[in-house]
């Protein structure tokens, strides 16, 4: 390994959630510890958070008919130099790997709404994949922690 590369042990954060705002609040700020105890480097933390809160907020906000609540579940992996999120939900099926791309070019009254976040996962992340698995959507994305330390020597 390289010196001042992060490679953090083995470890696994995993929560389920009621599909609302204040308990995404709650687990986000468990994973924050986590990542922290861990030695995660805090760029990456960042990225997790702000992935998890995405994919949620869209769960929370689209995912369900009017009235009807469902779960949602975290699972982040560390594995040596690599971070894998997996988030499920019960909600409608929905596919974030094959979502339109948004017009970024146009002017900003002229554009759908929507999108915006899909795309931002899809950028900080290194991978991101998909399934529909026993009527649940199962998002999986992942990090290189090495990546983090490469990009801050060169900003």
């Amino acid at each position: 390994m390289e010196p001042n590369q992060p490679d953090v042990q083995c470890a696994k954060f995993e929560r389920t959630i009621e599909a609302g705002i204040a308990p995404l609040i709650e687990v986000m700020e468990q994973l924050e510890a986590f990542c922290s105890a861990a030695g995660v480097p805090e760029p990456v933390t960042v990225q997790l958070n702000l992935v998890l809160e995405e994919l949620a907020t869209n769960t929370i906000k689209y995912g369900y008919p009017a009235g009807e609540r469902g779960e949602i579940g975290v699972c982040l992996t560390l594995h040596g130099s690599r971070a894998s999120l997996t988030v499920t939900d019960d909600g409608d099926e929905f596919d974030p790997t094959i979502a339109p791309s948004p017009d970024i070019h146009s002017k900003l009254e002229e554009r759908a709404i929507g999108g915006l976040g899909i795309l931002l996962v899809m950028r900080m992340m290194d991978s991101i994949g998909y399934r529909r698995c026993d009527g649940k959507n199962v998002v999986s994305v992942t990090k290189r922690l090495t990546a983090v330390a490469g990009e801050q020597a060169g900003a």
